[in-house]
């Protein structure tokens, strides 16, 4: 069988595959979106995980309203909830030792600079630390204004440690972060060129080596 022969064209080809690939990559990295529905889900198709160095969680927000084709009068949110009103919070806990510690709950608005710092935290409802045997912990908040908010879980009688203490921010009404506009039109055009430079490879492994693979199996026949 003829050696391959890798031309410039095809080591360059190659090469362009691989920076699409990483674009593809960086982009979806990008901030959450809600248009593609990574924010919001219904159901557990979609696990919203929040952890620290020492705990994790399954984060739920939930507000009045039901989805096309559900039965349940209530939709579900990770960290980006579109609107205002009344809304529940749901922590299950993942760790079982957890579950034999007393947890305080805190809902928290929170403030920022123009650097992106908390500047101010305002408790607008506060459960009382106790002990969740059955992993979930549950509130509820009439959120009434457009902002970034926070749960706040203090773990443990006494907290050592900021480890001891699990943030889970969210926002309500507030539009998400875009994808970088220039890195998902490079996706699409990646995806266009990676099918094209396979298309440009198969079709010339069939030009150069298919005349004579048929010609070797023809020999061997006769």
């Amino acid at each position: 069988m003829p050696r391959l022969n890798i031309t410039g064209l095809e080591s360059l080809a190659a090469l362009f595959m691989l920076v699409c690939l990483g674009g593809e990559v960086q982009a979806a990295n990008n901030a959450r979106n809600p248009g593609d529905m990574r924010s919001k889900y219904s159901g557990a198709s979609m696990s919203c995980l929040i952890a620290n160095d020492f705990y994790a969680v399954h984060f739920t927000s939930m507000q009045e309203g039901r989805n096309q084709g559900e039965s349940h009068d209530f939709v579900k949110y990770c960290q980006e909830i579109p609107s205002i009103g009344l809304t529940f919070l749901t922590l299950d806990l993942l760790d079982r030792d957890v579950r034999n510690l007393p947890i305080t709950l805190r809902v928290v608005e929170e403030t920022f600079d123009e650097n992106g710092e908390i500047i101010r935290t305002t408790t607008i409802n506060e459960v009382p630390g106790k002990i969740y045997k059955n992993g979930t912990l549950d509130t509820k908040v009439n959120i009434t204004a457009p902002g970034h908010y926070a749960v706040i879980a203090e773990i443990g009688d006494e907290m050592i440690t900021e480890d001891d203490r699990l943030r889970i921010p969210f926002s309500v009404g507030v539009p998400s972060l875009q994808p970088t506009p220039w890195l998902k039109y490079l996706a699409w055009l990646c995806t266009a060129i990676v099918f094209g430079v396979m298309f440009y490879l198969g079709y010339g492994f069939y030009r150069r080596y298919w005349p004579n693979l048929m010609g070797g199996a023809s020999s061997q026949r006769g």
